[in-house]
């Protein structure tokens, strides 16, 4: 039989793969491999644009048949690799290869690589319409509108809250709830110009039974009267160098720690001499203090020997003092202001005209509005046994000075009182060793000032500053006469306090005073002052 040379003796042609012979089998392993390098493949030219010469991306034509049974999806080889492509040209159907399909009723494990499971065509599924697109990160979502329902509702739970914090504040007799609420109306009542705090906002009849308690105290004062005599002043009424009196200074000064001040005076005892006297000077605002300490625990800020005065940094809970020790009585006096009974004089202006080294306010004053310029003293005022000003005498107000003695007297004014200089305040603190007054009194809380005497003579001046949060709110008059005594006062009186109290101390303030004006204080008609040695 006549053949082309290009075939066989069987007449097959030579290119040809013979398909009657038995199909080969092949590992598993290998048609799974196979199957995913065509899988990346395709995946990768379908994203790819169409060649230069139009052609369709290899096995995007065909639909073959799974090795499963089921209908490949579009451009998905099956596991026996696809149609291929060579140099541009048409798939080559001799390189095709064939395997029976699995029984439909077998189910075999899923393929690698996340395919559907065997056996199961894939489902058929809508083209899902194109996503809306994102907001930006942190767009705000538009805020439902609440019904006005919802905001009536609201509105009365506050007010609900708010009436029964109100009742608790105002009416309940829990102790802490209590304390404060009483030290609020006093506080608020004790000033001149700032009782509507009080009254606006609390019943009459709970303020008037909140200061019916000051009235009973101030009934209770009206018979106290001081009833002893001064004892020695221990050789503190000289000024001696150093080199004497180092020997006695802790008798002369036993206020003073005597570990602290050994240990201070070794680290500064070259600062610590002037003029070979010991003068210890950090009293000023901005000076720091020193590390000497009081036998009571407080600090230390000054020492002046020269003139024989000691000032110590006296502190509690709520409030920031200065107490003024002053060894010898004699040093201290009444100074008036430049225009006294016209107009009040700024501390510092009484101070530096008196001469004097230390000064304090003393005298209250008629004060309309708060807008009064100290030219009207309250009451009584003495100076160097001459009567200035007239005894008022009402609820229960004390005459408080020195006789020729340099005894401090409190009592009751008589026209033959023996008053060398005097001024009218109440209530009394400590009279002759006992402390007569405790909490707030009626007085609540506020700037302070105060005068003392201790057995052996010294006189004791008291500055706590207030209304100042986060500093010194202020003190009662329990704390005033706690301290008063914790430093031996025999005798102790306060003073005019609030906006007025205010200390000044070698040619400047060392307290902070409430006043409007920050750097001077207020107009005062007087001060008590300690004159230089």
């Amino acid at each position: 039989m006549d053949r082309s040379p290009d075939q066989r003796p069987d007449g097959r042609r030579p290119t040809r793969r013979d398909f009657s012979a038995p199909p080969v089998e092949r590992p598993e392993a290998v048609d799974e491999f196979i199957y995913e390098v065509y899988q990346a493949a395709l995946e990768k030219e379908r994203t790819q644009q169409p060649s230069a010469y139009g052609q369709t991306p290899p096995g995007a034509a065909y639909r073959q048949q799974s090795v499963y049974g089921r209908q490949a999806r579009p451009g998905e080889p099956t596991q026996s690799g696809g149609p291929q492509q060579r140099g541009g040209q048409g798939p080559r159907p001799d390189t095709a290869r064939r395997q029976p399909a699995r029984p439909p009723e077998s189910e075999p494990a899923p393929r690698r690589g996340g395919s559907h499971l065997a056996g199961k065509p894939p489902k058929q599924t809508a083209a899902k319409p194109a996503a809306a697109p994102q907001k930006p990160d942190g767009a705000a979502k538009p805020k439902k509108r609440k019904s006005r329902g919802h905001r009536l509702r609201v509105a009365a739970m506050t007010a609900l809250l708010l009436a029964g914090l109100y009742c608790i504040a105002v009416f309940s007799n829990i102790p802490f709830i209590k304390k404060w609420r009483e030290i609020y109306i006093e506080t608020a009542m004790g000033t001149m110009t700032h009782q509507w705090l009080a009254t606006a906002f609390i019943p009459g009849f709970v303020i008037d039974e909140v200061m019916e308690a000051r009235s009973g105290l101030e009934d209770d004062q009206s018979g106290y009267e001081t009833n002893w005599s001064v004892g020695s002043l221990s050789g503190a009424d000289h000024s001696l160098k150093w080199s004497k009196l180092k020997k006695s200074f802790f008798k002369q000064y036993p206020e003073i720690d005597e570990d602290s001040f050994n240990e201070y005076l070794g680290e500064h005892g070259d600062e610590c001499l002037v003029g070979g006297y010991l003068l210890i000077d950090k009293a000023g605002l901005d000076d720091g203090g020193t590390s000497i300490r009081t036998i009571h625990g407080d600090e230390v800020l000054a020492i002046d020997t020269v003139n024989g005065i000691t000032i110590v940094k006296v502190t509690g809970s709520e409030y920031v003092g200065r107490l003024a020790i002053i060894k010898n009585p004699a040093q201290v006096g009444l100074a008036l202001s430049k225009n006294f009974g016209k107009s009040g004089s700024i501390i510092a202006d009484i101070a530096e005209s008196s001469g004097a080294v230390l000064a304090t306010n003393a005298s209250g004053f008629y004060d309309p509005g708060g807008h009064g310029n100290g030219g009207t003293p309250h009451g009584l005022v003495i100076k160097d046994g001459e009567l200035l000003w007239d005894w008022v005498g009402q609820g229960g107000d004390k005459a408080i000075g020195f006789d020729r003695k340099n005894q401090l007297n409190i009592e009751n004014y008589q026209k033959d009182n023996d008053f060398r200089d005097a001024v009218e305040f109440k209530p009394v603190l400590v009279l002759d060793g006992e402390k007569v007054i405790s909490g707030s009194a009626g007085w609540g809380m506020q700037p302070r000032s105060a005068i003392g005497q201790t057995a052996d003579g010294q006189v004791l001046l008291l500055i706590v500053d207030g209304r100042q949060p986060g500093y010194s709110i202020g003190c009662t008059m329990g704390d005033l006469a706690d301290i008063m005594e914790r430093y031996g006062a025999q005798q102790a009186c306060n003073l005019d306090g609030g906006s007025s109290s205010i200390m000044y101390y070698n040619g400047r303030k060392i307290t902070k005073p409430s006043a409007a004006d920050k750097t001077n204080g207020r107009l005062l008609p007087n001060a008590f002052v300690v004159s230089p040695r």
